[in-house]
Parts: C-alpha cells; structure tokens; sequence
C-alpha cells in the first residue's frame, strides 16, 4: 500500500492517519495533554487542533511541532503534551527546539527555575536493535542549571548531536513505538517557552537535517 507524503497539518488532523518522510513512515494514534491550570491544555484545543505539525521548508525528514505560545508557562504552570503512534525505515532520532517565533523574534527558553523538556522516544530497545547509548530517547533539558545552548535558537542541530539516538530501521512488519512529549514548567518562581520542537526521525543513507 502506498503511504502518502507528510503534509502540514495539526496533531488532531494527523491522529489515525499514516505518512512518509522519504523512507521514514509515520502513524499517529493517540494525544494526551496534561497541565496546571486546565485552561492551557484547554488553549491547545481538542487533540492538539491547535498544535501545527509542519514540513520544515529548510531540511527534509523533519517535522515541527508547536508554532505556539499557548504552552508557554510562568510560575506555578505546567504543561505536559504526549503524542503516540509509531515509526519505520528511520535509524536516526534527534531533536532540535527552536526558540525564534514566527516574526523572527527569539524567546527566552527559561528563566529563574522554570525548564523546557523534549522527550521523543523511539522503541528500538523492545526490539533489541539500538545502536547506541541513548536507547532510541532523544532528550532535551532546557534548565536552569544546563548547557544555557538547550535554552536558545540555534544555527545548526551539530549543537544536539549529544541527543542523537541511532538504531537499526525496522521493518514495515514491525514497527517501533514512537513517542513525541514536549514539558513545560514554570517551577516556583520562573517561566518557560517554546515556539517549535523538531523531530528529525533520519532514513539510513539520507543526509543530515539541515537548518531549520
């Protein structure tokens, strides 16, 4: 059966449906949203409607969720969006945050002790085919006592290359659960913000993600 081509879309248009990234195949099935007041998940609509999943226009295998300020958090505030479904034909994955809104403006990713977590977990462990420490889990922390890089828009995804998990590609047959979380908190007396995360789920032999 063929699979159609990745489309910008939202996570509540995206959930039941499949798609390619090249050889990387995508299949969403389920969005979670917990937060602290209900009223920010609330403002990210029914399944994520207000969540933009897009292509990034500056580098293939890539697809960027956010293009919102509604997560964003201050003290006292938490956020914890989970996206489920499943992956093949990958053997990279690796997150890169963006901080630099849609008028170009760049946000603070934190301050005081709030933090940014990016979590996508692919489930090459179960399989036994990780190829590296990381076990399938590319994780970001954007925190006060971090790398302040985690915290700030960044040229090039070298700078997360620390969070690229590698494995072998599974098959069409049998493929890895797929995990995409995104955590905001705003602790007792910060802030934390988000514009995009991109998830760069890379087929073998195709280039790097370039900038986006």
């Amino acid at each position: 059966m063929s699979i159609p081509a990745c489309v910008s879309a939202t996570v509540a248009t995206v959930l039941g449906t499949s798609c390619s990234e090249g050889n990387t195949v995508y299949t969403w099935s389920s969005y979670s949203c917990t937060s602290t007041p209900t009223g920010i998940c609330d403002a990210l609509g029914t399944n994520g409607s207000n969540i933009q999943v897009n292509l990034d226009p500056n580098g293939p295998y890539t697809l960027l969720w956010g293009s919102t300020g509604a997560w964003n958090v201050t003290a006292g505030q938490s956020v914890d969006v989970v996206v489920t479904g499943s992956v093949y034909g990958a053997v990279v994955n690796q997150n890169w945050p963006h901080y630099r809104n849609s008028i170009g403006v760049d946000i603070a990713g934190q301050t005081a002790d709030g933090s940014v977590e990016t979590i996508t977990t692919v489930g090459c462990s179960a399989a036994s085919a990780c190829t590296n420490s990381l076990n399938g889990v590319s994780d970001v922390l954007c925190s006060e006592s971090g790398p302040s890089t985690n915290c700030q828009e960044q040229a090039s995804i070298t700078v997360f290359n620390a969070y690229r998990a590698t494995f072998d590609a599974a098959p069409s047959t049998s493929p890895y659960s797929l995990t995409v979380e995104i955590k905001l908190n705003g602790g007792t007396s910060g802030s934390a913000s988000l514009w995009n995360l991109g998830t760069h789920l890379i087929p073998a032999g195709a280039t790097q993600a370039g900038p986006n």
